[in-house]
């Protein structure tokens, strides 16, 4: 969008706390402000990265050791230019360094950052995706080596495949040098009631009292958690995992050639311990250079102390459980070997084996979180008299579930943006286990 001499960016904005998103609004001036009221790395990721010393030291040991004389390098989501000032340095600012970076308010910071380290004639910075990029156009040649570090805590939610892809396609030469080399997944099973509270509505649901049933009984695979990775520092829970395996290889990523887009793996893991299989754990190791020499993981330290027993896939140890693992362009996913109880599927107006809604797993811990429930339940209560129309202008099946069971004259409207038609099936199969009738929800 253009307004006057600016331009404005949107950018979608994740509330790590709730799992809402919202987009916001970037005003793209021509200079970034020396001392900005939001600081831009103080909202970002970036500054964890930047101040990961341990990440810091290995991806410049890495580049030392694979940039040993004057070559074409491409850094792929330069970012503040960190892996491109260690590769100009390596080469003692004789080669040529091409930084891409996309994110036009991180490209003029990075301006900033080259200028400060009088590296700003030693490295080109190309504000466009690596997609965009022509040799001959936009960069002299193909490179010979590519540092990159479009890593997200799942390994591929960067867009790490595709973007390799079109790298060894269009923008490398043939056999070139890579940082990192390789990365290899593991994972170990684990039991928690917190992890299992992100995926367990039903059961928690039973220990609630205002009357709301989300998963009425029979109901138990109406609302299905969606297939992804949860991101989150599990060391900081460490003192509630109880360990059921020990940790078990399950991809490995080359990054020196072409990856493949989709690719799946089976693997035997025995129990080490009696309990109950909550989730599963599960981090990368970099291999960052060719010899083997340098390494970065994001593994947990784990504390090994009990935990409360819930439900979830029993295992006694010494027993073997079957773990399939997929993966596509960006993302991973696993599936136990188990054998899935039939449900009661109860006459409802919609058989609840046509369909599942999908929710997340942050969506699922607040709707079984009885404090945010009964808070919930008192907020509306004291709105205080009861208006003929109530209006739920977001995807809260809650709310509407809330407010057509306080009120018994009200017309309840529920717009359900996101949900859309599932939302409506959804209500329409829980409608008599919440006693209202559907001819006042719309």
């Amino acid at each position: 969008m253009s307004s006057d001499s600016s331009h404005r960016l949107f950018q979608l904005k994740l509330d790590p706390l709730t799992g809402n998103s919202e987009w916001v609004v970037i005003e793209d001036n021509d200079d970034l402000p020396d001392c900005p009221k939001e600081p831009l790395l103080a909202t970002t990721s970036y500054l964890d990265m930047l101040n990961d010393s341990c990440r810091n030291k290995s991806f410049r040991s890495a580049i030392e050791r694979t940039v040993t004389k004057p070559c074409h390098v491409l850094d792929i989501g330069a970012g503040t230019g960190l892996l491109s000032m260690m590769a100009a340095r390596a080469m003692g600012l004789n080669g040529t360094v091409t930084a891409c970076e996309s994110y036009l308010p991180m490209a003029k910071l990075m301006r900033k950052v080259l200028h400060r380290n009088r590296m700003g004639k030693a490295i080109s910075l190309i504000n466009k995706r690596s997609d965009e990029l022509e040799v001959g156009v936009d960069i002299p040649s193909r490179a010979d080596v590519l540092v990159s570090e479009i890593l997200d805590s799942e390994l591929l939610g960067e867009g790490l495949i595709p973007t390799l892809q079109h790298a060894y396609d269009k923008l490398l030469v043939e056999n070139p040098l890579t940082v990192p080399f390789r990365a290899v997944t593991y994972g170990q099973l684990v039991e928690s009631t917190y992890l299992w509270k992100l995926h367990d509505l039903s059961g928690i649901e039973a220990k609630v009292s205002d009357g709301i049933h989300l998963v009425p009984t029979g109901s138990d695979s109406i609302i299905h958690v969606k297939s992804r990775q949860y991101p989150m520092h599990c060391d900081a829970i460490r003192e509630e995992i109880k360990l059921l395996s020990e940790p078990f290889e399950i991809f490995e990523f080359d990054f020196w050639k072409r990856p493949e887009s989709n690719g799946e793996t089976k693997v035997q893991v025995k129990a080490i311990d009696d309990g109950n299989i909550h989730a599963i754990v599960s981090w990368w190791v970099l291999q960052l250079d060719r010899e083997g020499t340098v390494f970065y993981s994001t593994a947990p330290r784990w504390i090994n102390s009990p935990a409360n027993i819930g439900k979830g896939m029993s295992v006694s140890r010494g027993e073997e459980v079957l773990l399939e693992a997929t993966h596509t362009e960006t993302s991973v996913s696993y599936n136990l070997n188990v054998q899935v109880p039939k449900t009661d599927t109860r006459q409802h107006d919609h058989n609840i084996r046509d369909f599942q809604l999908l929710l997340s797993p942050e969506r699922i811990a607040i709707y079984g979180d009885r404090k945010w429930r009964s808070s919930v339940l008192a907020a509306v209560r004291n709105a205080g008299r009861v208006n003929p129309l109530c209006v739920v202008v977001d995807d809260s099946i809650f709310l509407t579930l809330l407010a057509a069971n306080l009120s018994k004259t009200s017309h309840v409207l529920s717009l359900f943006p996101g949900l859309r038609e599932k939302g409506a099936q959804y209500l329409e199969t829980v409608v008599k286990a919440n006693g209202f009738s559907m001819d006042r929800v719309e």
